[in-house]
């Protein structure tokens, strides 16, 4: 099933998908996430579980983990090339894939499931739109469990939000311009792309949705050089920071920005946290 185009899928672009997969079994942080967000969801073994925007299948995988034999997972995202992934390195029975944006799950979800998690994926959605299409998936009682990156969160007052030095990207803009003469785009189509969310407008949001929040929680996970640069090696991601550079050069300026930067310390990468349960009808009257 679709309700996506296939010319919207950019992770069919560039082998992102493999080698984005190749990133995750290699590193363990969204392995982490994973299994943080799971504590969070408190999965019954028996449970029914969509994994929303579930990517190449790193959550997937660990929540099958997590789940007995009457267990089913239901792994949806909006790109076919991610799927592909997902379903060709996932040989479980409990596990089936439906390729549809996160706005539109209700339409593909026909019973009650026990549990949605996200994983490093809730930004890239309209989370209003989001929230109430999984409100309409879940039992009563259920819940809707998801991570925010602090680099896509709008903390101004945060005082570790602000890195106290240049960062790769920052440095790597820089070298683009320096030696390719790489300008920023116009901020024209930057209207296109879903507002930057907060702590207060996500409780806002899944408030409105109709879920009590149980628990916001943070957390940190370390992470090298070796990491961020594999990281920035999956080409959507350089894409992202430097569009109109060929693949190629992004690759020649991220290993300059490397040099240039040297030796570095490894560093934490925040992510905020929510878990929250749809709230139960209230009884009808006679």
């Amino acid at each position: 099933m679709s309700t996506v185009s296939p010319s919207a899928d950019s992770w069919g672009e560039d082998d992102n998908a493999r080698r984005y997969d190749a990133y995750t079994r290699i590193h363990p942080m969204y392995r982490d996430l994973s299994r943080d967000l799971i504590s969070l969801a408190g999965l019954s073994a028996d449970a029914a579980v969509v994994d929303l925007a579930c990517g190449t299948g790193v959550t997937s995988r660990e929540i099958l983990a997590v789940l007995g034999h009457g267990g089913k997972l239901i792994g949806i995202d909006k790109s076919a090339a991610m799927l592909a992934v997902a379903a060709g390195s996932v040989a479980d029975l409990r596990a089936s894939w439906i390729q549809a944006r996160a706005e539109h799950v209700d339409m593909y979800v026909p019973e009650p499931v026990d549990a949605v998690l996200t994983n490093s994926a809730i930004w890239q959605t309209h989370l209003a739109a989001t929230a109430s299409a999984v409100g309409n998936i879940l039992a009563s009682g259920g819940r809707f469990v998801f991570n925010v990156g602090f680099d896509h969160l709008d903390r101004p007052d945060d005082p570790g939000f602000r890195a106290d030095r240049p960062s790769l990207i920052s440095v790597m803009k820089v070298i683009a311009a320096e030696d390719y003469g790489w300008g920023p785009p116009d901020a024209a189509g930057a209207g296109s792309r879903p507002s930057r969310l907060s702590q207060e407008s996500i409780c806002r949001y899944l408030d409105a949705a109709g879920f009590d929040i149980e628990q916001v929680a943070e957390f940190a996970y370390e992470q090298d050089a070796d990491s961020e640069r594999a990281w920035l090696s999956v080409p959507i991601f350089t894409k992202y920071q430097l569009p109109g550079l060929s693949y190629e050069d992004r690759m020649r300026v991220l290993a300059k920005a490397c040099a240039r930067l040297g030796p570095r310390k490894a560093e934490l990468s925040r992510w905020l946290a929510f878990a929250a349960r749809v709230r139960e009808s209230a009884p009808q009257g006679d």
